[in-house]
């Protein structure tokens, strides 16, 4: 039987950490900033663990 277990922890700018590198290493993806410009490529870093993908983007507080 699977257990589902969901984990979430607020990224903050402040302390140096960036949203979009955190989510490209966790999908094994790679992304852009928009905001700096920089490229996270995650896509050759063995994530043989991820089953799904899931993104959520909060607008004016919705």
């Amino acid at each position: 039987m699977a257990i589902f277990y969901l984990e979430t922890k607020p990224i903050k700018r402040s302390e140096g950490r960036s949203s979009v590198a955190a989510s490209a290493y966790r999908a094994g993806v790679s992304l852009v900033d928009n905001r700096t410009g920089v490229k996270h490529n995650y896509e050759k870093k063995g994530k043989s663990g991820v089953v799904s993908k899931d993104c959520f983007m909060y607008q004016d507080g919705q």
